[in-house]
């Protein structure tokens, strides 16, 4: 147990260990102890923290911690809740209290800024970062309260499921990677604020990049004003100069940053004059020497009677230098319409060497694009995959100009867009490409891949079926093993059949469909390409989302089942014979349920395969079936609508197309390319039902090799096994039977550095683009005051309240009529279609799953629109507009 007398560290003294102070402290008390000019501050010590827990309340959390469900959101929730409010309404032992508030009473006057500082985020990449929280402008009276407040948010959810996750220890302090201080700091009244990178973080040079603004940096943060931009060089010669109109400014008054106008003959004035630059610039360099690595400085300069005060508010690593240095441009923005969640390891090889084999360089040497037949596609980075933007290059060459859409261009960053878009047409060799198509591969011809895919999917599922008989554990490792690699070798048809479907036949087909609606009839809001592409036969998802509007209307009219499942806050904690016993007294609704699961059952709310499927979790199907009860609507009858609304939409375009120029042979040109393009959205939709089928299979064969590496001790778990690469895992179970050469203590270290990686980006997307380490994102969001721009995805406009959803478990508290803001969606996603009144996604093109279900249900949408989940908060009132791809704040 910590010592007395030891709970309040100085900035400026010699001991400070991380374990005691946080990352966070530490680094002010390096700054501090090397002369930087830092607000004065100290630091309430993890030993504080560690003594109130151990002294008073440790047996109550850890109590607490034994009933979390750490695979229920809800459970999480609720426990961290009462954990937090056993902190804060805590007595602190009285030599504790007195000697923090002794500290405080020593203060100047003035407002302070009382941050959490975690043990963690001195691990790479600050991955508490976001996690806990921080109070700015407190008075002294309120700053004991305050730290309490932040060791109490060492328990948000968010922080609770990483530690357990990541395997730190919830209340093992001695661990180096567990434990809060509190760092007390005075606020400087800025005059002027900004940040300073000493390695420029778009092209990796070692120039100074300058960015500021009139008062606090909250202005720049908020997105209220663009700030002033100046890139110097090492000696001082200033390189780029960029003035904003900066018209609005944060400054501390009486407790408060108030939004306050800047007078006129400011705002397009430059914020800093030379002297300042040069200072910044001097004390840039100065602590990156110290640091011995490119630094990301906060600054503010605070202006005095006699002279300007530059104070180091935090300086960090350039996170954007990720040393993995390749010279190749890698874009995320492809894996957005693919490939979007946060991947392990296992499932990264899993299919991407599919990706990488069969879709594109098989098909490359099919169709003679010789450039790309051996080049590296995929690269994981933060655990979300990248796509080589020079493959995806080379293959748009031979699309002809008029497809190369901006949805396609928004692949690549804005300086290659008109490159790219003017790129000669390869007209000879895009006609070669379908004739080698028709001599090698002639399932790749595109009257014939969905037909060939349909017979695969037949053929897939009957051996599907009998895998469901087998016992996986009854079999030898040398069995499951031929088992898996029979299963792999019956879905490579798959893929085989997708990189034409998905990647020539439904992209190209949509977009001339798209094109000529618009150069015809004048469709710019796209209200018809919706309408003719809506309501379409045999789609898996709209009929996987009818039978769960089906067993929700069976259980609206049963009461007595309806009030069970409505009493239990937490369904998704139900094993599934707790969800057995619940819907038996119904045997109709039993019955429907059991069909679901067979039919529905190998589905997810992600292609991750490290996550459950339905048929293991049914919990999570009754909560979808509880969340569309509360909706009268009912989605077969909805479905007719579209249908009928498309056959209405396809003969008006057909009359119009026949008044045009040349219009009967255009509307025989029209009818006969919409077709295919109806059929290969279908296609689409329908082959990521196939690909759940093949990745559940191969999900639970993986899942009995880790049972069987953590009873030969090698595992810590058995799902540890997909932070394994496939490499590492077949070494223990070799065909040949050769003796393993690997690590086994190694490896373990290896898993939870993967770990803690995959859980510290799952709820976050990494920049857009990533070359020789760098990482980038220059898709710029534009908006003002009150509207914010996307990519108009679904036309209509919606007027209503937002909710903002970053899990699939967030959607328990979707309201009807809501606007849903997510980062992406999936196919189970979309059950909830019906309720919401608009959608608004970070990520995705017209082509896009979120964007193709909303048209299909005649939601508005906007999609691509960047850092939607940050820029917008749950309860506003925004107005969807997916006509222009535009969402209004409602004032």
């Amino acid at each position: 147990m910590a010592s007395t007398n030891n709970y309040v560290v100085d900035l400026q003294e010699e001991e400070r260990a991380i374990e005691k102070i946080g990352g966070k402290a530490l680094n002010l008390c390096k700054m501090t102890s090397a002369g930087f000019k830092v607000p004065s501050a100290f630091v309430v010590s993890v030993d504080a923290y560690d003594y109130f827990i151990k002294k008073e309340l440790e047996s109550e959390i850890s109590q607490i911690l034994n009933s979390i469900d750490f695979n229920s959101e809800k459970s999480i929730a609720r426990g961290c809740s009462s954990i937090k409010d056993i902190i804060t309404s805590g007595t602190l032992p009285p030599n504790l209290r007195e000697e923090i508030q002794q500290k405080i009473e020593d203060l100047p006057p003035g407002y302070y800024a009382v941050r959490s500082s975690a043990v963690a985020e001195d691990l790479p990449d600050a991955s508490f970062a976001g996690q806990l929280d921080s109070f700015l402008n407190t008075a002294r009276e309120n700053i004991l309260e305050r730290v309490v407040d932040c060791w109490a948010s060492y328990w948000n959810d968010r922080a609770v499921k990483y530690r357990h996750d990541s395997s730190i220890g919830h209340l093992d302090t001695e661990l180096a990677a567990a434990g809060i201080a509190v760092v007390v700091q005075r606020m400087v009244n800025a005059d002027i604020s900004g940040v300073m990178f000493t390695a420029n973080p778009v092209n990796g040079s070692n120039d100074i990049v300058i960015e500021s603004t009139w008062g606090l940096g909250e202005a720049i943060v908020s997105g209220i004003v663009s700030p002033d931009s100046f890139v110097l060089g090492r000696g001082g010669n200033l390189l780029e100069k960029n003035i904003q109109s900066k018209d609005q400014g944060y400054f501390l008054k009486n407790g408060e940053n108030r939004l306050i106008s800047i007078p006129e003959e400011k705002q397009k004035k430059s914020s800093l004059n030379t002297e300042i630059l040069k200072k910044l610039l001097s004390k840039g360099v100065e602590l990156e020497e110290f640091f011995g690595v490119p630094q990301d400085i906060e600054w503010a300069l605070e202006c005095g009677e006699k002279e300007a005060q530059i104070y180091i508010l935090q300086s960090r690593p350039v996170t954007t230098l990720t040393g993995e240095g390749d010279d190749i441009l890698w874009t995320r923005a492809y894996g957005d319409e693919y490939w979007a969640d946060a991947t392990t390891p296992l499932f990264y090889d899993v299919m991407g060497k599919m990706l990488t084999d069969y879709v594109n360089h098989e098909g490359a040497r099919i169709m003679g694009y010789k450039e790309i037949t051996d080049t590296e596609l995929l690269k994981l980075h933060k655990s979300r995959v990248y796509f080589n933007s020079w493959v995806l290059e080379k293959a748009f060459s031979y699309y002809p100009k008029f497809a190369r859409s901006q949805e396609l261009l928004n692949y690549f960053p804005l300086e290659d867009q008109n490159r790219i878009s003017q790129y000669p047409s390869i007209l000879h060799k895009t006609l070669l490409s379908q004739i080698l198509i028709a001599i090698r591969d002639p399932d790749g011809m595109m009257h014939r891949t969905d037909k060939a895919y349909r017979k695969w999917a037949q053929g897939f599922i009957k051996k599907c079926s009998s895998f469901d008989e087998t016992d996986l554990e009854e079999l030898t490792d040398q069995e499951l093993l031929t088992l898996y690699m029979d299963i792999e070798q019956s879905g490579i048809k798959h893929y085989q059949l997708i990189r034409y479907g998905m990647v020539s036949h439904s992209i190209a087909t949509n977009l001339m469909v798209k094109n000529w609606l618009v150069k015809w009839l004048g469709d710019e809001d796209g209200s018809l390409y919706a309408g003719l592409i809506s309501g379409l036969d045999d789609n898996k998802t709209v009929e996987m989302n009818i039978s769960l509007s089906d067993l929700a209307q069976i259980i609206r009219k049963d009461p007595d089942l309806l009030q069970k499942i409505n009493n239990i806050d937490d369904l998704g904690s139900l094993s599934n014979s707790d969800v057995e016993n619940l819907i038996s007294s119904n045997p109709t609704f039993k019955k429907e349920f059991h069909q679901f699961v067979t039919d529905y059952g190998h589905r997810s709310n992600t292609r991750e395969i490290l996550y459950p499927r339905w048929r293991e979790d049914q919990a999570y199907v009754l909560s979808v079936i509880k969340l569309l009860s509360s909706s009268d609507l009912d989605l077969r009858k909805k479905e007719l609508e579209s249908r009928e609304h498309r056959f209405k939409t396809e003969k008006e375009v057909f009359k119009r197309i026949k008044k045009v120029r040349g219009g009967f042979l255009k509307a025989k040109l029209f009818f006969t390319v919409l077709k295919l393009a109806q059929t290969y959205l279908t296609f689409r939709e329908n082959q990521r039902f196939y690909l759940d089928h093949l990745l559940f299979r191969q999900r639970l064969m993986l899942l009995d090799l880790g049972r069987r590496l953590k009873e030969k001790a090698v595992l810590d778990a058995g799902e540890d096994v997909f932070f394994l690469y496939e490499k590492e895992l077949f070494q223990f179970f070799p065909l040949d039977n050769l003796e393993v050469q690997v690590s086994v203590s190694q490896l373990r270290n290896e898993i939870l550095e993967r770990k803690r990686e995959f859980y510290r980006y799952q709820w976050s997307l990494p920049p857009k683009f990533l070359k020789n380490g760098i990482e980038f994102d220059d898709t710029v969001t534009e908006y003002d005051a009150s509207a914010v721009y996307g990519a108009a995805a679904s036309p209509g406009i919606f007027q209503g309240v937002a909710r903002v959803v970053e899990s699939i478990e967030g959607l328990s508290h979707l309201e009807d009529g809501e606007i849903l803001i997510t980062s992406n969606t999936d196919p189970a996603w979309t059950a909830v279609f019906s309720k919401i009144g608009g959608l608004i996604t970070e990520t995705g093109g017209i082509l896009s799953h979120g964007a193709v279900i909303s048209r299909e249900y005649r939601i508005p949408a906007v999609t691509a629109v960047k850092g939607a989940t940050k820029i917008f908060k749950t309860g506003e009132r925004l107005i969807v507009d997916g006509n222009d791809g535009v969402v209004y704040k409602k004032e």
